[in-house]
């Protein structure tokens, strides 16, 4: 696609970007979930419970990147992706568009995270995770 309509169509990605964040953020949440339920297994104190914060903003952030089209650095360049490489985005109204939305896109993904690292976080304390895996 011509990165002039790429661009035009308020978006700054296309194709494998999507693809590749969509697949990155899946398994950055699925790797998240994983690690909960070991640090809870395992017993960890909560404070190394709350680095799952980290996997979880990630995995959000590229799913909202994937769903909305938008790569947050590629935004904040005033480029966008095109196939064999980026391409300087010449408009200065659609470059605007493109950084106000890569904002949003970040403070929801860290909201969103936080509010699952706490719920999660909550989870592992509250559900007797060890006694299913106690053997005898």
């Amino acid at each position: 696609m011509n990165h002039a309509v790429l661009a035009q169509t308020g978006r700054n990605i296309a194709g494998d970007g999507v693809r590749f964040r969509m697949f990155f953020g899946v398994l950055m949440v699925f790797f998240a979930l994983g690690m909960t339920l070991l640090l809870a297994v395992a017993g960890a104190p909560l404070p190394a419970r709350a680095a799952i914060f980290v996997p979880l903003w990630i995995g959000i952030l590229c799913l909202l990147q994937a769903h909305r089209g938008i790569c947050v650095f590629l935004a904040a360049r005033g480029v966008c992706s095109v196939e064999g490489g980026n391409a300087v985005i010449e408009d200065a109204a659609v470059r605007r568009s493109l950084e106000r939305r890569a904002v949003r896109i970040h403070l929801v993904s860290m909201s969103a995270a936080s509010l699952l690292t706490i719920v999660l976080m909550m989870a592992s304390l509250f559900i007797p995770w060890r006694s299913f895996f106690a053997v005898g």
